[in-house]
């Protein structure tokens, strides 16, 4: 499912390429209904955004998110439920970032529109591929429904961190934001770097709170080292052996950044962002359960 984010900068998106921002706003409706009707969209849609004044100045961004939620449609579909509106809403979203990304690569006159516009559709490409959305030969393919999607995920893994009451959440919420800020600025070994730090941070911050907890002796110098820091997760029963073995393997491919010459660099970062979330959440999950057993 497609975040308010990703909503958020499709919107900005299109009215980057769509609006002309001065004095006196002037929006393209005429180009964008010429764009839209090429790529096949319904008429009530191009006739709804053609009724947008030229001279609104967030007319077309609050048109966009509010197909977020359903309400830009609602007119034109009376007899659906607000369910089914955001449903109808999750599709023409992601068909008018598909269309607009497919232009920024196949059509040789965009060059001409300027950087900012490549900037806009460039940015807007990689949060949805944080969604889960994957371009590939001119399609914006669907994440599977049984994989959690990023913005849910990370909300899980900040309540876990809040009721854990993890010793350094702040330095934990730097390295996953930053992974994402370098994934959307193209840095793809830093936001690898970032995403190891935040499973690192979280597995020593797991082993600590548990020795904490259950008083064991676990030292500072053992918590500095991933590698003990998974032993003793092992030793307390929060992980088993394979899936303590598994995560050693998972830190070895954030650690071995550049080591995958047939995957593409974005995929990499993207791969191995999810993979460091989902582990994560894996042992807090398995700490949250541990802790909450009768003595």
């Amino acid at each position: 499912m497609l975040s308010r984010k990703s909503a958020l900068v499709i919107a900005e998106a299109y009215d980057e390429k769509f609006v002309y921002h001065s004095r006196s706003t002037t929006y393209y409706r005429d180009a964008l209904y010429d764009f839209l009707y090429q790529n096949e969209f319904d008429a009530y849609l191009l006739n709804a955004l053609h009724t947008i004044s030229s001279y609104n100045k967030r007319g077309l961004k609050e048109f966009i998110l509010k197909l977020h939620t359903g309400e830009s449609i609602a007119p034109n579909t009376k007899d659906f439920t607000w369910q089914q509106r955001q449903l109808l809403g999750q599709r023409i979203l992601k068909d008018l970032a598909e269309c607009l990304i497919q232009a920024r690569k196949t059509d040789p006159d965009f060059e001409k529109y300027g950087e900012s516009k490549k900037v806009a559709v460039d940015l807007m490409q990689s949060t949805l591929e944080l969604d889960g959305y994957i371009y590939r030969d001119n399609t914006l393919w669907v994440p599977e429904e049984s994989v959690i999607e990023e913005r849910e995920e990370q909300g899980i893994l900040q309540g876990l961190m809040d009721s854990l009451q993890l010793s350094d959440i702040p330095t934990l919420k730097h390295h996953i934001e930053l992974s994402a800020t370098d994934y959307h600025d193209a840095h793809w070994d830093n936001s690898i770097a970032n995403s190891r730090k935040f499973l690192e941070g979280i597995l020593s911050q797991a082993a600590e709170k548990h020795s904490s907890v259950k008083r064991n002796s676990l030292s500072p110098s053992d918590l500095a080292r991933p590698v003990e820091v998974r032993n003793y997760l092992e030793k307390a029963g929060l992980l088993e052996k394979k899936e303590k073995d598994t995560i050693a393997h998972v830190y070895g491919l954030l650690s071995e950044t550049g080591g995958h010459p047939y995957i593409a660099d974005r995929d990499q970062a993207r791969l191995m962002r999810n993979l460091a979330l989902t582990f994560s959440q894996f042992v807090l999950l398995r700490l949250e359960g541990v802790l909450q057993e009768k003595p």
